[in-house]
């Protein structure tokens, strides 16, 4: 095999260094091949070339490098259109922030432009996988699925090897959109975008040297949503900020202090504004800048004349004659991507930005500030400076006189805000009302009916809500409320998503032949009533709501009854603030209902009915807790809890009458179970047992229906019990220890795992300790697991004795001494959960913490079931990420 011809081997730079004299080239020196991946995911790299001939390169971060392809005609967004991709030499990581001129002679030689820049993530891992062993499993295969979360190219690529060269240099591949909801046909992606995303600049401007001959943009930020990234970068560096949410409110706060605001009919964004760009965000991730140009200019301006950067909340609304129009006068721009057509729309239908928060203004964070401090910092930096396209909302302390006014205008509602309030990033809060005033609903796409006679493209679009289960429930259909373009848009988004079967509870019956479709579309329809068998009277499309994400979706009606008490910010139950805080599923939705009516009844999960009972009963004394709040909690966090439960044993200690009662272990599975509760026979110690295994909503819920508190999965999996694919450390703190020395010894671990080349992730034991887990590669025998812990521990007593032991035996080891305990890695051993409450006086919770956080003001009393929700929400899950990258042993040496 010739040499453009053979295999691939490990990651290497040999290739890239070979063909390039740094001496002559401002190209970045070849760097170690085992750069880490980062922390938001694997990152990616579009870069324009216009060497020999003009071409796009692909470069994805795998096994320490930048795989890298040659794409000549770059990509597109067309499912149906197949680019051609030539695999070449891997670049390193560094090349990513490189925008510049290669002299003419050396190879390459020619303008770089950093076109596309983000991360990626693989669209299918299997059990036990990191992302990228996924995505390099995949590699080898010769087919990768994967999602680029970029400023331009957003949604899932297929990356196929037409080739039999097993990940040959030269190998061909082709590079394929699929079909999702980023697909689009109509566009060109490479004619529309021609600057730079990181410099702004065009081919021309970086070959002539206009804004510097490299651009090295490492020191550069861009504000965040949700995980995702805004499409214009900052140099300011944004707080992780989110929208707060409003509950829907069913009459006006009878009591407190509240202040009463139009709901503006528009799609609401989070203005992120500095003197280098604007992002104007939705609260799925989405920048709709380059459809509202005029907005991002005002803003723009608004920005220069402050002197400070700026991060507003509020809503994008149509004008017409310069009065605030309705939402679907906004429906013709939310999707335009040509810069002649936004153009035209802009001076056809204008819109404007109806600012009605401030989070950001300079380096000052006020999301923590009052409603009323918030409000005169909007008013000073927009008041005496509102423009066409940047106004102030309005406010007024007189509801009646206001909601009078709104139904005398055809608002759509009022919103009612808590003047003492912070503002709570990414919550649904009952400290923000809406009160409606006619009825309207957000509601998901299930299918659509064949048009009659006339009528081009569909008859009408079949709707849908999720219930408390996540099912979803068919809620009627509508024609009416379409324009001819709407139709074919409408259409066209469906036709993509187009399936054999209902996505409903319930198969509807329709007039005309019906299509269904995966529901990813979300509408807006406004209505008569509902009617007794839960369907829509008269509804109207209004609009696409592509801001919206459709699992969210649910019939807001009966959303509503959590907020029947809101008007003194108190629940019936005297539970407190902390559920209004924590953000809501469909799972915790019917908890809160069935704990209101009775504190009995059933759960629909895991495709079978769980009965829940005594929701009422008090687990913990002092601070009132019941199980109730135990449900709740774990509903709520259930999608970050299950993939460390899954495929685990669970060993339960139950407290059937609370955290003061008798308890007692249970290892083996009662009998029966409820459907959907996961029970496997394992053989352990050559004896068959029935265990509980972890991975499924049934399954945990139904152990706190039995009276556990926390769950303890074993550190193996059914799939194979005698290996691990993590080892923990557990640091117990003996009699009379304060937590500060425990944090000084997890500190002291982390300086031994560092000088080892190991990484890990810490945790909060829930009680006096901290847990510390280093990932492994799969298959590791648990006596590896074991070894490796013993290592690290070992080093650490050594060097610190009298602070850390290794002792076992409670009476030898030193007084005052933290023990570092390695053998929790046995098998059958346990260690509390991430993310499980704990059984002490208080429902506190074993958190995930950034090693930035192991100070000696950490407080560790504060992560409990009322605040966990909610701290999750506003800085992410930290757990998944830390632990994504198995440890290397290789680079482990015992001493």
């Amino acid at each position: 095999m010739s040499d453009s011809r053979r295999e691939r081997g490990p990651a290497t730079l040999s290739e890239y260094r070979q063909k390039r004299d740094f001496g002559k080239t401002a190209e970045p020196e070849a760097g170690r091949a085992s750069s880490p991946a980062s922390g938001d995911g694997l990152r990616f790299v579009v870069q324009k070339h216009a060497a020999s001939h003009l071409h796009y390169d692909l470069r994805l971060e795998m096994e320490g490098v930048m795989r890298s392809w040659a794409v000549p005609k770059g990509p597109s967004l067309d499912p149906d259109v197949r680019r051609l991709a030539m695999e070449v030499e891997d670049h390193p990581i560094a090349y990513n922030e490189f925008e510049g001129t290669i002299p003419e002679g050396e190879y390459g030689g020619g303008t770089v432009m950093l076109w596309d820049v983000g991360t990626y993530t693989p669209d299918d891992c299997e059990s036990g996988e990191s992302p990228e062993e996924t995505v390099v499993r995949a590699y080898r295969k010769g087919k990768l699925s994967i999602t680029f979360h970029g400023e331009r190219l957003q949604g899932s690529f297929a990356l196929v090897r037409t080739d039999s060269v097993e990940g040959g240099v030269r190998s061909k591949w082709l590079l394929i959109k699929q079909k999702d909801a980023e697909a689009d046909s109509g566009v060109d992606v490479t004619e529309e975008v021609k600057t730079s995303v990181v410099s702004g600049r065009t081919m021309d401007e970086i070959a002539a040297g206009a804004g510097g001959k490299r651009v090295w943009q490492s020191n550069r930020s861009k504000p965040k949503l949700a995980g995702r990234s805004a499409k214009k970068r900052s140099s300011t560096e944004f707080p992780d900020l989110r929208p707060m949410l409003a509950r829907t409110g069913t009459e006006i706060p009878a009591s407190g202090d509240w202040v009463f605001e139009p709901k503006y009919d528009g799609i609401r964004v989070l203005a992120f504004a500095t003197a280098e760009g604007v992002a104007l965000v939705t609260r799925n991730g989405h920048d709709k800048s380059g459809q509202f140009p005029e907005v991002a200019e005002a803003l723009s301006a608004l920005v220069e004349d402050v002197g400070e950067s700026l991060v507003l909340d509020g809503e994008l609304v149509a004008l017409d004659n310069g009065e605030i129009a309705r939402f679907g006068a906004l429906q013709a721009r939310m999707h335009v991507r040509s810069a002649g057509r936004v153009r035209r729309l802009a001076e056809e239908s204008p819109a404007a930005f109806v600012a009605f928060d401030i989070l950001l203004r300079g380096t000052d964070v006020l999301v923590p500030q009052r409603w009323t401090e918030r409000r005169g910092a909007l008013e000073e930096v927009v008041a005496t400076r509102e423009t066409e396209c940047v106004r102030l909302a309005q406010t007024s302390r007189n509801a009646e006189a206001l909601i009078k006014r709104g139904r005398r205008e055809g608002w759509e509602g009022v919103v009612a805000k808590r003047m003492d309030a912070p503002y709570r990033t990414a919550q649904r809060s009952a400290d923000w009302l809406k009160l409606k005033l006619e009825n309207r609903q957000e509601l998901v796409v299930g299918g659509w009916t064949e048009p009659r006679k006339s009528r081009k493209f569909l008859g009408a679009i079949l709707l849908g809500y999720y219930d408390a289960n996540g099912k979803l429930v068919y809620a009627g259909h509508t024609g009416a409320g379409f324009t001819g373009a709407l139709l074919e848009e409408m259409h066209r988004r469906l036709s993509r998503l187009e399936r054999k079967t209902p996505p409903f509870t319930e198969r509807p019956k329709t007039n005309e032949r019906a299509h269904w479709t995966t529901p990813k579309v979300v509408v807006e329809v406004k209505f008569n009533e509902w009617t007794r068998d839960g369907k829509l009277r008269q509804p109207v499309f209004i609009g696409i709501r592509d801001d919206k994400d459709p699992t969210e979706v649910v019939r807001e009606d009966l959303a509503a009854r959590v907020d029947r008490s809101a008007g003194d910010g108190k629940r019936p139950d005297g539970v407190g603030d902390h559920e209004k805080a924590a953000p809501e599923t469909p799972t915790s939705l019917r908890i809160l209902e069935i704990r209101e009516r009775s504190g009995e009844g059933k759960l629909r999960v895991g495709g079978g009915s769980l009965p829940i009972t005594s929701l009422e009963k008090v687990f913990y004394p002092e601070t009132g807790h019941a199980k109730g709040d135990l449900f709740l909690y774990y509903a709520r966090m259930a999608e970050h809890i299950l993939p460390w439960m899954k495929d685990r044993p669970l060993v339960l200690k139950r407290f059937p009458n609370g955290v003061a009662g008798e308890s007692f272990y249970q290892q083996t599975a009662p009998d029966p179970v409820p459907t959907g509760v996961r029970v496997d026979t394992l053989e352990v110690e050559g004896k068959a047992q029935r265990r509980l295994v972890g991975g499924t909503l049934a399954t945990l819920l139904y152990t706190i229906q039995l009276g556990a508190i926390s769950y303890d999965p074993w550190h193996s999996r059914v799939t194979d019990l005698s290996t691990a694919d993590y080892t923990v450390l557990d640091l117990d703190p003996g009699p009379g220890v304060d937590f500060q020395q425990v944090v000084a010894v997890a500190r002291w671990v982390k300086e031994e795992m560092d000088e080892l080349g190991l990484h890990g992730a810490v945790k909060t034991s829930g009680s006096t300790g901290l847990h510390i887990y280093l990932p492994l590669p799969r298959g590791v025998p648990l006596d590896a697991a074991t070894l490796v812990a013993q290592i690290i521990a070992t080093r650490v007593a050594r060097k610190h004795p009298k602070q850390a032991t290794v002792e076992r035996m409670t009476k030898k080891r030193p007084r005052g001494t933290i023990y570092v305990d390695y053998l929790q890695n046995i098998l059958g051993k346990t260690v509390a959960g991430v993310y499980a409450a704990r059984a002490k006086d208080r429902p506190m919770v074993s958190t995930p913490l950034s090693w930035d956080e192991l100070t000696d003001q950490l407080d560790i009393g504060a992560f409990t079931v009322d605040t966990v929700p909610a701290r999750v929400a506003t800085v992410g899950d930290l757990w998944s990420p830390a632990l994504a990258r198995p440890n290397d042993l290789r680079r482990l040496r015992a001493d």
